[in-house]
């Protein structure tokens, strides 16, 4: 095998090879910078089988309180190897460094301590109905876990966007397993170190790497055991996804596509949006799907209205 970085799969608390892989290439430079394990069936399976235990064992008994402290632990340990985070996304994205070292990275690692606080501070509904025979009762809200999370991702802003999906996903007490872009598969698998570190139990933070149809997106959005998916991107995989047995939840945010346009309300006002259009296709490079190139109008757009 090759001297070039491995990117493993993460099964179960430890990183794990296989049979069949694949190469990360740089897309500003064409550069193949990595060797991607491709994760089977099996694999796939595993990993699965990893999060159910977790969410069987002590993780399933966690408290939202265990469960912040541990995602500001992860949040620590994003921020502590910063230089390293910064440097897998670059490689994936072919982004320059300040976006990548003062935007991405530090906001996704925002992203657990937000959500431990607000799953943290969320407080639980109750409300009294009187009975019948004239006593009264007080309902109680319970919130439980979904159980077993699919985290599909895509290759655009895949940290940000990634630990979108796991963050709270975790501190709802759910285990999860992502499927990053096989474009963008470093950062997901470098979190990895970061979970162990922090003390996320085994199995409830798992990675498996490759690609859709006979691979181990289709493997893991078909399996039995899986409680709910969460997608994003394009309508094509969607529309896979969306097949899915009938007791499988799914959340699937889907990309507009196209040129990119951006929507406008009526009250908009012309200049200030002419002004700003010309700037993300010019200013953001590398891999990234914000880059607006036109304006789609809803309805009349104001330029300027004075009386005298």
């Amino acid at each position: 095998m090759s001297d070039l970085r491995r990117i493993l799969n993460f099964i179960d608390g430890d990183y794990r090879d296989s049979a069949r892989h694949f190469d990360d290439i740089n897309p500003a430079t064409g550069e193949k910078v990595a060797i991607v394990s491709e994760a089977g069936e099996a694999d796939v399976a595993d990993a699965v089988a990893a999060a159910r235990a977790a969410m069987n064992g002590p993780w399933g008994d966690s408290t939202v309180e265990d469960r912040a402290a541990l995602l500001h632990k992860v949040a620590d340990g994003v921020i502590a190897r910063l230089d390293d985070f910064v440097a897998a996304e670059m490689a994936d994205t072919g982004k320059p460094l300040m976006p990548t070292k003062m935007g991405e990275i530090p906001r996704a690692a925002e992203q657990f301590r937000t959500f431990a606080e607000v799953g943290r501070m969320t407080p639980l509904e109750s409300f009294e109905t009187r009975l019948p025979d004239g006593g009264r009762a007080m309902n109680v809200a319970e919130r439980t876990p979904k159980g077993v999370v699919a985290a599909i991702c895509p290759w655009n802003l895949p940290f940000i966007l990634m630990t979108w999906k796991v963050a709270p996903a975790l501190i709802c007490g759910n285990a999860v397993v992502v499927k990053p872009s096989e474009e963008t598969p470093a950062t997901a698998a470098l979190l990895g170190e970061v979970m162990k570190a922090a003390g996320i139990p085994k199995g409830v933070y798992n990675v498996v790497h490759g690609f859709g149809p006979g691979s181990a997106g289709a493997f893991l959005t078909a399996h039995p055991d899986v409680d709910a998916i969460t997608f994003t991107g394009e309508t094509r995989t969607g529309e896979a996804i969306m097949k899915r047995p009938p007791w499988v939840s799914g959340i699937f945010p889907l990309n507009w596509g196209g040129r990119t346009p951006e929507s406008s309300l009526p009250i908009a006002i012309l200049k200030p949006l002419s002004a700003l259009k010309p700037w993300p296709p010019f200013s953001i490079v590398g891999r990234f799907v914000w880059a607006m190139n036109g304006f789609m109008w809803s309805g009349r757009f104001m330029i300027a209205r004075w009386r005298r």
